[in-house]
C-alpha cells in the first residue's frame, strides 16, 4: 500500500477528523491512522453481545447557525442521521426532579422554582446567556486565537465586535465571585447543581472557573439537543465517507509509536515526518504535514521534536480526570407511556460519593425508541458514566474486578430509585469500563478523559493552540483549545487547518 501521502492524522477522533475533512476537500491525500476498531475516539459506539453501545458521548449540540457542526455541514455539504430531542435533560437532586428546559424562560422559571433567588437568580441566566452566545461567536471569528505572534492579533483585528470585551471581562472574573455579587451561594442545593453540571462540560467545578466558561458548561441544555441514528458512531463515520470520497483512507489497529523528522523525498521541503506504528505489516508511513489528534500527554511519549509543548505539558499533570461507564440493555414494553415520553439525558445526584474516586453524580442516556438500530424490538440501551479521580490509580490488581462490581451494584441501585420503570430483572446484558479499559482501548494516558479542566487557564490566552512548535504539526482535540465537547473539538480542528493555510499563504 502507499506509504507516502500529503497529510497523516493520527487518531480518528472528531477534532481529527475535522481537519482531515478540511484538507482533503483541498486536494490533499489524507491517511488517518487509528489505534482502535471504530472511528470517533470518546465518541463512537461499539457492538457487544449483539447490543450497539455508546463509548462516551452521548449528547450532541452545535448545530444552530454559525456554530461549528453547522459551519461543518454546511461548507461541506453533509448530512448527519440526527433525531432531535424534544427534552434536554431532567435533573434529580435530593428528591426534586428539575427540568432543564430548552426554552430561556421556562428555564429561568424552573431554576427559580427548584433555587429561588427571584431576580437575582434571573440575572444570573440571562448573563449567562449572553455571554455564552458571544463566545460561541467570538471563537468562530477569531481564527489565530490563542495568539502566538502579533501578526495573529493583526489579522484578527476585523474580527472584533464590541460584544468580545464583555466576553474578555468576564474570562477574568470567576464564576463564584458573580455568585456573591448576586447573593446566590448560601444555597447548598443550588451550588452541588452548578459544580456538577459544571464537571459534565467544563470537568471542573464553581469554585475554579471563570463567568464565560461556566456560561458555555452551564447553557448547553438550552441549545437544540440531538442523538444520531445507529449512536455516536455515525457521525465520524459520515465524515470519513465524505474525506474516502475525495481519495482518502483510514487504517484502523495503527497505534503510532513514534513520529520524527527526516529528510525529505521533496526538494522544496526541508524535512518529512516519519510515523512509525505497532502494526505488524504497514508499520512505516512518510508524511510533509501531520494533524495529530492525541491527548497531549500521549504525544509527548512519541515524539522529542517539540520540547516546548512538553515543558507545558508537565504542568497540566494534576486534576485529570477518567471515567467510569457502564452499558446496559433492558427489555421494555413499547406500548408502556415512558417508552416514549421519557427524556433521554438524566443527571442523578447521588446521597453520597462513589468509592475509589468516584463522582457524585451519575448521567444516564436512554437510546432514542425510533432508532430501529440500537432499540429494535422494544429494547432499550442506557449509558450510563461519572467521573474518576486519579484514573491512575485504577490498575488491573487483585482488587480491580471487586470494585468493578461495587460501582456497577451501586450504579443498577441508583437506577431502580430513580425510574418506576426499571427492574434490575429487565436486564438483558451490561458491561462496565474503567480507566484501565480506556486506556486499552483508546490509548489515552491513564485512561484520561474529558481534557483539561477550564481551571488551568484562568487566563485564556495561555491556553494550548492549535498550533505547535513545528509549523507542519498541527495540534487537535480535547487538551488543546477550545477544548472538551464535540462543538469545540470540531471548530478547532477547523481552525487547525485554516491557520496553517494561512501561514501557508503568507
Amino acid at each position: 500500500m502507499d506509504t507516502y501521502w500529503d497529510v497523516v492524522v493520527i487518531g480518528s477522533g472528531l477534532g481529527g477528523l475535522s481537519a482531515a475533512l478540511s484538507l482533503s476537500e483541498k486536494g490533499r491525500r489524507v491517511l488517518i491512522l487509528e489505534k482502535g476498531t471504530a472511528p470517533g475516539g470518546c465518541a463512537s459506539s461499539f457492538r457487544k453481545n449483539g447490543f450497539v453501545f455508546e463509548s462516551g458521548a452521548t449528547t450532541l449540540v452545535g448545530l444552530e447557525p454559525g456554530l461549528p457542526l453547522d459551519k461543518l455541514i454546511r461548507e461541506f455539504q453533509i448530512q448527519f442521521p440526527l433525531l432531535p430531542l424534544k427534552r434536554s435533560m431532567v435533573v434529580h437532586l435530593d428528591g426534586k426532579i428539575i427540568e432543564r428546559y430548552q426554552n430561556h424562560k421556562n428555564w429561568i422559571l424552573e431554576a427559580k422554582r427548584a433555587f429561588g433567588g427571584g431576580l437575582r437568580m434571573e440575572v444570573f441566566w440571562k448573563l449567562s446567556n449572553l455571554l455564552s452566545d458571544s463566545l460561541w461567536s467570538l471563537s468562530g471569528r477569531y481564527k489565530f486565537f490563542p495568539f502566538q505572534k502579533l501578526i495573529d492579533i493583526w489579522k484578527s483585528i476585523g474580527s472584533f465586535r464590541p460584544s468580545d470585551l464583555l466576553v474578555l471581562f468576564f474570562s477574568f472574573v470567576p464564576l463564584r465571585f458573580v455568585l456573591k455579587c448576586l447573593g446566590l451561594t448560601k444555597n447548598k442545593e443550588w451550588i452541588r447543581f452548578l459544580d456538577e453540571q459544571l464537571l459534565i462540560t467544563s470537568q471542573t467545578t464553581s469554585a475554579k472557573v471563570s463567568m464565560s466558561f461556566a456560561s458555555i458548561g452551564l447553557t448547553y441544555p438550552q441549545l437544540q439537543n440531538y442523538v444520531l441514528k445507529g449512536g455516536m458512531v455515525s457521525l465520524a463515520e459520515t465524515i470519513l465517507e465524505k474525506i474516502e470520497s475525495k481519495g482518502g483512507k483510514i487504517l484502523y489497529k495503527q497505534e503510532v509509536c513514534l513520529l520524527k523528522k527526516i529528510s525529505s523525498k521533496n526538494e522544496n521541503q526541508e524535512m518529512d515526518w516519519e510515523i512509525h506504528t505497532k502494526h505488524r505489516e504497514n508499520f512505516l508511513f512518510r508524511t510533509p504535514l501531520v494533524v495529530s489528534n492525541l491527548p497531549i500527554w500521549n504525544l509527548m511519549e512519541i515524539t522529542d521534536t517539540l520540547p516546548k509543548l512538553k515543558e507545558k505539558t508537565k504542568k497540566i499533570e494534576k486534576g485529570i480526570w477518567g471515567a467510569f461507564t457502564m452499558g446496559i440493555a433492558i427489555q421494555t414494553n413499547p406500548s408502556e407511556e415512558w417508552t416514549r415520553s421519557e427524556c433521554l439525558h438524566h443527571q442523578i445526584h447521588l446521597k453520597k460519593s462513589l468509592p475509589y474516586g468516584g463522582g457524585n453524580s451519575l448521567f444516564l442516556s436512554l437510546s432514542h425508541p425510533e432508532d430501529s438500530i440500537r432499540s429494535s424490538d422494544g429494547i432499550r440501551i442506557l449509558s450510563l458514566s461519572t467521573h474518576i479521580e486519579n484514573p491512575e490509580s485504577w490498575v488491573r490488581d487483585d482488587f480491580y474486578l471487586d470494585k468493578k462490581k461495587t460501582i456497577e451494584s451501586i450504579l443498577i441501585q441508583t437506577l431502580e430509585d430513580s425510574f418506576p420503570w426499571f427492574h434490575r430483572e429487565m436486564i438483558l446484558f451490561q458491561h462496565s469500563a474503567t480507566p484501565v479499559t480506556w486506556k486499552t482501548w483508546t490509548g489515552r494516558k491513564f485512561g484520561r478523559v474529558g481534557g483539561i479542566p477550564n481551571s488551568y487557564f484562568s487566563n485564556p490566552f495561555q491556553m494550548l493552540s492549535n498550533r505547535s512548535e513545528d509549523s507542519n504539526l498541527l495540534l487537535t482535540g480535547d487538551t488543546v483549545y477550545p477544548g472538551q465537547g464535540i462543538p469545540a473539538v470540531v471548530l478547532g480542528g477547523l481552525h487547525s487547518v485554516e491557520q496553517f493555510l494561512a501561514r501557508k499563504r503568507g
